[in-house]
C-alpha cells in the first residue's frame, strides 16, 4: 500500500469529497492486487449505476441523528458537492430513539434521513413507517461488508442500510483503580462498587440497553419477557438506582467523565475512544458477562419531503473516502471495508474494533413485539419514578 499518513489521507480524502481530486482514488492508493481488482469492480458497477440514475435533488434537507455522531464539516462538504444551501440542511441529535419511534408513529415528524439502531429498525418496519431504499439511487451501498447486507432486523436489507457500529460496555476514570469488568459490580450493592462510588455512575439513557444488561446479570435469556422476569429486572433497578448520578446520553456522560463529575459510564464505544483522544485517563471494557454489539441505520421515513436529497445524502455518507473520514473523527467502526485500511490506530484499538474472542460474548439487542415494548417503557417509568 502507497505509505500516506492519516493526516495526508485526511486531506487527500476531503480533496476527493470536494470534486478538486481527478482520477481513480480508491484504486490508485490500494496497492494490494486483490484489493485492487474488488475496488475496481466496485468503482466500474458503481459508474455504471450512476449513469442510469438522473437524479434531481431536492433544495432541503432534514436529519435526525445521535447526538456526537458525526464529522458535521461534512456536511458543508455535502452542500457543495450537491448544490444544497448549507442553511437548508437541518441536522438535529436526539439521545433515545424511542422518542423518534414516538414521532415517527405519530406523522409528520419532517426528517428525511434518521438514525435507528437495530431494535427499533425492525419496529419501524414492522410498523410500516419507513420508506424501502431505492438502492439504484444509492450506488456506494456496494462497498457496504457483505456480513451487514440483510440483517436480522430487515432481513431483505430493504429499509435500512448501516451507518456506524460498534459495543456497549462500561467507562471509568484512573480514580476507579479496580476498573470495570463485571456486572456484580454495577448491579449488587452488597459488592461494595455502588456504595464506594455512590452517584458518580451513570447508565444509559437508552432503556433497552439498561433492561438487557440487567437480564444478563440475572443470567436470563434476553428474549424473556415474562412478568417474572420483569418484576425481577425492576427490583435489580431498584435496588441499584440509589447509586446513581442518573441515566445519561452521550451529552451527559462524555462531559462528566471527562470533568470528574461522573466516574463511571454506561457508554458507547467510540464515545469513549473519543473521549480519550482528548482525556488519556479513561478506560473502557465490556464486561465479562458480555455486552451489546449493534449496528445504527440509515433509514428514510415513509413521509420524507425530500427523498432524493435523502439518497444522496446516504450515499454521501456511504463514500469509502467519507467514511475513513467520519469514522475516524467519531471514532466508530464504520462497514466500508475498503476504508478499513485508512483509519490508522483504529483498527489496532480494542475499543473501536473489539477482538473475535470479546465478540463472543456480545448480542445483539432483541426486537420487541408491541407488548414487549411498552413493558420496556412502563418498567424504566416505574423505576425512575421511584
Amino acid at each position: 500500500m502507497v505509505n500516506v499518513g492519516r493526516r495526508d489521507f485526511l486531506k487527500i480524502a476531503i480533496a476527493v469529497i470536494a470534486g478538486n481530486a481527478t482520477g481513480g482514488f480508491l484504486g490508485s492508493l490500494f496497492a494490494s492486487s486483490a484489493s485492487q481488482r474488488r475496488i475496481l469492480e466496485l468503482e466500474s458497477e458503481i459508474e455504471r449505476l450512476k449513469s442510469n440514475v438522473q437524479l434531481m435533488l431536492e433544495k432541503d434537507l432534514r436529519v435526525w441523528n445521535w447526538s456526537y455522531y458525526i464529522n458535521e464539516a461534512l456536511l458543508d462538504i455535502f452542500s457543495e458537492q450537491t448544490g444544497i444551501p448549507r442553511n437548508n440542511i437541518v441536522y438535529d441529535e436526539f439521545e433515545d430513539p424511542n422518542y423518534v419511534l414516538t414521532k415517527l408513529e405519530a406523522g409528520g415528524s419532517g426528517y428525511d434521513v434518521v438514525i435507528l439502531p437495530d431494535y427499533c429498525v425492525e419496529i419501524a418496519r414492522r410498523k410500516k413507517l419507513l420508506m424501502e431504499i431505492e438502492k439504484k439511487l444509492v450506488p456506494n451501498a456496494k462497498f457496504v461488508e457483505e456480513k451487514f447486507l440483510n440483517p436480522p432486523y430487515d432481513p431483505e436489507g430493504k429499509f435500512s442500510i448501516v451507518y456506524m457500529w460498534g459495543s456497549t460496555g462500561f467507562a471509568w476514570r484512573k480514580e476507579v483503580t479496580e476498573g470495570v469488568y463485571t456486572l456484580e459490580q454495577i448491579f449488587n450493592p452488597d459488592q461494595g462498587f455502588l456504595p464506594k462510588y455512590r452517584k458518580k455512575i451513570t447508565m444509559l439513557e437508552e432503556a433497552l440497553e439498561v433492561v438487557c444488561l440487567a437480564k444478563a446479570y440475572l443470567g436470563k435469556d434476553l428474549d424473556d419477557w415474562s412478568d417474572k422476569t420483569v418484576e425481577e429486572v425492576k427490583e435489580v433497578l431498584l435496588r441499584q438506582k440509589p447509586y446513581l448520578a442518573g441515566y445519561a446520553g452521550t451529552e451527559k456522560y462524555y462531559p462528566g467523565l471527562k470533568t470528574g463529575t461522573i466516574y463511571v459510564a454506561q457508554a458507547y464505544n467510540g464515545d469513549i475512544a473519543r473521549l480519550r483522544e482528548e482525556f488519556g485517563e479513561v478506560q473502557y471494557a465490556v464486561p465479562e458477562e458480555g455486552g451489546t454489539i449493534w449496528t445504527d441505520n440509515f433509514c428514510i421515513p415513509r413521509d420524507a419531503k425530500n427523498k432524493n436529497s435523502a439518497h444522496a445524502f446516504i450515499n454521501f455518507l456511504l463514500d469509502p473516502a467519507v467514511s475513513a473520514v467520519n469514522s475516524s473523527y467519531i471514532r466508530y467502526a464504520n462497514p466500508i471495508s475498503v476504508s478499513w485500511q485508512f483509519l490508522g490506530d483504529i483498527l489496532e484499538d480494542p475499543i473501536v474494533y473489539p477482538s473475535e474472542d470479546v465478540q463472543k460474548k456480545m448480542w445483539f439487542l432483541p426486537s420487541l413485539s408491541e407488548e414487549e415494548r411498552r413493558k420496556v417503557v412502563n418498567l424504566m417509568l416505574e423505576v425512575k419514578a421511584s
